[in-house]
């Protein structure tokens, strides 16, 4: 199964506690560890500056991640983000941004058919790319959070309703976003009524976060909750997100069946949150006892009249 990751590598700084420590972040980052895990084969479709550590792409591609379709700017940095956590919030600064990719950068003869993981975190990958990315892929997967961050003079990220989420929303297949993502969108809704108002927006599955509270899915027919893993303490939140929509959609394309992906995708996120950055990545076997406990506790119900209009 080949699975491509559109957006920027990122280098993070993360704050806990007024530790810092660098590590490499990102969605396409945290999606192509999770498909590797997960028997996939992960290409990573980005842009870097000549600043971006050498040996963050030497071990991503020791690893088996094809980074052939990595680009590096020589007139703009890497994009990079501190990650401030006080008192279980996070606070994020963007510092530095590279340039869009855009449709010249995507190797669209080589996407077709296979699994697109549209991972922008700064609205990099632009609507017209995820169009065109979505009439040639088998799966067109995109997350909200990259569409709705806008900066401000302080460098501080805020977020906001914007035309270009709706764009992409509605030419992709499956669709996530956290709660609080989802509610700048859709307003101040219950977690089944957000991944449905992505469904009403022309996503196919509509998939909302809630952290330990876990996660709900909707399709034009019928919601699921997932409950969260069990897990062992917290240490790191970071990419947990990234982790579930990639799982979800690499186990939804295998199987077809929404609860085990959304079994498998809860077990990765668990253990992922375990450990500091990429730290945390299991591989599918490694997950199947935890999966199986959350596939017994997923509750299905149909979609209310009142939620398809």
């Amino acid at each position: 199964m080949e699975v491509f990751l559109l957006g920027h590598l990122v280098v993070d700084t993360v704050s806990h506690e007024g530790r810092p420590r660098k590590s490499l972040g990102g969605t396409v980052s945290f999606g192509a560890l999770a498909a590797l895990r997960h028997q996939a084969r992960p290409h990573i479709v980005s842009k870097i500056g000549l600043d971006f550590p050498d040996e963050y792409l030497i071990s991503l591609s020791r690893k088996g991640v094809d980074i052939s379709h990595v680009r590096v700017s020589r007139s703009r940095p890497t994009t990079k983000f501190k990650l401030v956590y006080e008192d279980h919030e996070r606070v994020l600064y963007l510092l530095a941004r590279c340039e869009d990719i855009l449709l010249g950068d995507v190797p669209l003869g080589e996407i077709e058919g296979s699994i697109a993981v549209i991972g922008s975190v700064i609205g990099e990958v632009p609507p017209n790319v995820v169009q065109a990315v979505s009439e040639k892929a088998a799966l067109t997967v995109s997350d909200i959070q990259g569409y709705i961050r806008r900066v401000s003079r302080d460098k501080k990220i805020y977020l906001t309703a914007t035309p270009e989420a709706r764009a992409v929303i509605s030419v992709s297949d499956i669709v996530h976003g956290e709660a609080l993502e989802a509610r700048v969108l859709y307003g101040d809704l219950e977690p089944r009524e957000l991944a449905w108002s992505l469904v009403r927006d022309g996503a196919g599955i509509g998939v909302v976060t809630m952290g330990p509270q876990g996660a709900y899915i909707a399709t034009s027919q019928k919601g699921y909750y997932v409950p969260a893993a069990p897990s062992g303490p917290v240490v790191d939140r970071t990419g947990a997100g990234d982790v579930f929509t990639t799982v979800f959609a690499i186990e939804y394309q295998r199987t077809g069946d929404i609860r085990e992906a959304g079994a498998y995708a809860a077990a990765a996120a668990s253990y992922l949150i375990e450990r500091p950055g990429l730290e945390g990545m299991k591989s599918r076997w490694e997950l199947r006892g935890r999966m199986r406990e959350v596939l017994e506790k997923i509750v299905e119900e149909d979609m209310p009249p009142r939620a398809k209009e």
